[in-house]
């Protein structure tokens, strides 16, 4: 797998509109991991952790998480590498602490967020601000997953085109 999605795919799979996507990197907020060039067939390629971190801080920014906290979190999740990122998902360490509307940007395993004897769950349930998990080694999987079936298809595309020539 070679762990990239095209601009129109990134979109697809995060529901990011693509002139918000071209907007913010010609803003210089997002730059592909490969920018494409001009013209058609030259498509920017996002890695699958810069899918990712846009995926988790939209959905954020969709459940009234800051602008400021989900820039937190897509920068925290844009610039850690995928092997370490594997690695703190075989520690069990694979969600988002979500309170309300604030969010840490650091992985944590899902008993320290649900079963933690320092939060007043009563307190907690009366307000309405029950903690809450984004469950991103779930997100990471779906994009991996999908990267896989692009790749895929792409082969199975170039080898058809190899028949039939």
């Amino acid at each position: 797998m070679n762990g990239y999605l095209t601009s129109n795919e990134l979109c697809r799979l995060t529901g990011l509109p693509m002139g918000t996507l071209k907007r913010l990197r010609a803003d210089g907020w997002l730059k592909a991991a490969k920018p494409g060039g001009r013209g058609r067939g030259h498509a920017d390629l996002w890695s699958l952790q810069q899918v990712l971190a846009i995926a988790v801080s939209r959905g954020l920014r969709t459940r009234g998480v800051s602008l400021d906290q989900a820039e937190q979190v897509l920068l925290y999740l844009w610039n850690m590498p995928a092997k370490y990122m594997e690695v703190q998902f075989r520690r069990g360490q694979t969600c988002l602490f979500l309170a309300g509307t604030q969010v840490l940007p650091r992985l944590f395993t899902q008993a320290s967020i649900f079963a933690n004897e320092h939060i007043d769950y009563a307190t907690a349930a009366s307000v309405g601000m029950l903690p809450a998990a984004v469950d991103v080694q779930r997100i990471w999987e779906r994009i991996r997953s999908e990267a896989r079936n692009q790749e895929e298809a792409k082969v199975r595309h170039g080898t058809k085109e190899k028949v039939e020539s």
